[in-house]
């Protein structure tokens, strides 16, 4: 069966069995502060090794199971923050908490599209197991798949605009150096503001390089999942092979940066 941020959350983080899908804290945090000096280069071999060994599933197989805990987690640490507004101080604590319910309904989408998606799974995988019946896994399993698919187009709906962001700061940015640059200062002479101008560039240009590994990743999911969930036959094999290929190598670009930098991280602590 087939299974970046504006909510705080990402969608594509705990999706297992599904093509090139693996655990992310955040979708974007593969980008690097710093680059490697002399003293804290990175081998390959490091960044492998902490790849294996932090990735889920390599070696739990059915113990796959439970993947709804996460987005549940995060559901019900809602119940204990409420907007300041909301919330009467002379209330008792009690009071002051969202029930579960309350918790739903304001839960990010994408987290409510990963509780949904992980318990279905769950069910596909008990009716594999003969747990529960071959009609109710087949139904868990259809609606996965239309959980995916939903998943697959808010991300890159929230791609698109984090890219429009990231490209208005970068022209503000851009604006500026370009003024500082009229205003006849020397490389001496130029401002520690204007330094700073230029780290945040590079820092925006990498970002909107790793939103773009993103987005081609979500297109991707987005074309192996609609094979799933509008049944198309034509090229049915071929065209989920590349697509899961391409989406696997993509995210192992993703997770290999961010696995980088964090090692990259503890060595200059």
């Amino acid at each position: 069966m087939n299974g970046n941020t504006l909510y705080g959350a990402s969608i594509y983080e705990s999706k297992e069995g599904r093509p090139g899908e693996e655990e992310e804290d955040d979708e974007h945090n593969e980008e690097v502060e710093e680059e490697p000096t002399a003293t804290t280069r990175i081998r390959r071999e490091e960044i492998w090794r902490e790849m294996v060994k932090t990735s889920d599933g390599r070696d739990k197989k059915t113990l796959l199971l439970f993947n709804w805990l996460d987005p549940l987690t995060t559901i019900l640490s809602q119940q204990h923050s409420v907007p300041f507004s909301s919330v009467d101080p002379l209330a008792p604590k009690k009071q002051q908490n969202n029930s579960f319910l309350q918790s739903m309904l304001v839960a990010p989408p994408p987290v409510l599209l990963d509780l949904v998606n992980a318990i279905a799974d769950d069910l596909y995988t008990l009716s594999l197991l003969g747990i529960l019946g071959k009609k109710s896994g087949d139904r868990a399993s259809r609606f996965a798949d239309w959980c995916w698919w939903l998943a697959t187009v808010v991300g890159l709906v929230e791609n698109g605009l984090e890219r429009q962001t990231i490209g208005a700061l970068r022209q503000e940015v851009e604006s500026r150096m370009y003024k500082e640059s009229m205003s006849g200062a020397t490389e001496k002479s130029k401002s520690s503001a204007s330094k700073l101008d230029v780290k945040e560039l590079a820092r925006l240009q990498t970002r909107d390089y790793w939103l773009q590994i993103s987005k081609l990743k979500l297109i991707m999911d987005l074309i192996f999942s609609s094979y799933d969930v509008f049944r198309i036959q034509k090229f049915k094999e071929p065209v989920k092979t590349f697509a899961g290929m391409a989406a696997a190598i993509l995210s192992s670009a993703k997770l290999y940066e961010r696995h980088r930098g964090t090692l990259l991280k503890k060595q200059g602590q």
